[in-house]
């Protein structure tokens, strides 16, 4: 009895083990400044039309199961230094920056995300849709400096995200592929003022375990405060990657 037992217990772990993986993602490619927005109170736009672009490093693990929870721990800096003209007056942390002076701009926002969602529909092509949430560990650092005189102001929030996950295959052990976090802006701009990184690509299945996509990565978002010596901030980045699942 004892022998049976300890083969049923057996066979249920090893069952479970099979449902449960381990995934690594890692993307990389270049990002591009699509918009760079940096305004004072009740002034245009600072930095209208500056533009940079760099490398990009996306890093994911998650734990999947299958027609169960998925969980997922992102990490992904950014960091950009931009050089140009002002095109606006802009006053801001007790500081007065000149239009027509030229500026240097150091842009960091690193991100650290906690991610999970669930089965919301499956067929049997293999086409399915998967919902859940982030919780987005934001670090924001923007660093003017013209005419002699700088500010460097920096922010740590937590911010909750949306997360949606859907993939259809097209043959050929190809699909379409999209994981994206999102949260529109509450007050203001849906788009502008809130928060979205979002990812479309095609997929390749280059064995039962690893993943090739080439796609498109959105972010952009930003806020307003709309206080007098403070500054709204809004951004649109778009990146060319390449992504590899194992």
């Amino acid at each position: 009895m004892r022998r049976y037992l300890m083969m049923g217990l057996f066979v249920s772990f090893t069952l479970h083990a099979q449902e449960v993986s381990n995934r690594f993602e890692v993307e990389a490619g270049l990002v591009a400044t699509r918009n760079m927005e940096i305004r004072g109170f009740n002034q245009g736009n600072a930095t209208q039309d500056w533009s940079k672009s760099g490398p990009t490093l996306r890093l994911e693990y998650w734990r999947t199961k299958q027609n169960d929870w998925n969980y997922g721990l992102i990490v992904q800096p950014l960091s950009l230094g931009y050089q140009d003209t002002l095109k606006s007056d802009l006053s801001a942390k007790g500081k007065t920056f000149r239009s027509g002076d030229r500026a240097s701009l150091d842009y960091q926002f690193p991100t650290v995300r906690l991610s999970a969602n669930k089965p919301i529909f499956q067929s049997n092509d293999g086409s399915y849709l998967r919902a859940g949430g982030s919780a987005v560990v934001r670090y924001a650092k923007v660093g003017l400096s013209s005419g002699g005189q700088s500010f460097s102001d920096t922010n740590l929030i937590v911010v909750p995200l949306i997360n949606i996950e859907a993939s259809k295959p097209i043959g050929s052990g190809y699909s379409l592929f999209t994981r994206s976090d999102f949260l529109p802006g509450i007050s203001g701009n849906i788009f502008l003022d809130g928060l979205y990184d979002i990812y479309f690509g095609v997929r390749k299945k280059m064995s039962p375990t690893n993943d090739l996509d080439v796609g498109v990565r959105l972010f952009f978002g930003g806020y307003d405060p709309k206080k007098a010596d403070d500054y709204a901030n809004r951004i649109f980045f778009n990146s060319l990657v390449v992504r590899y699942s194992f």
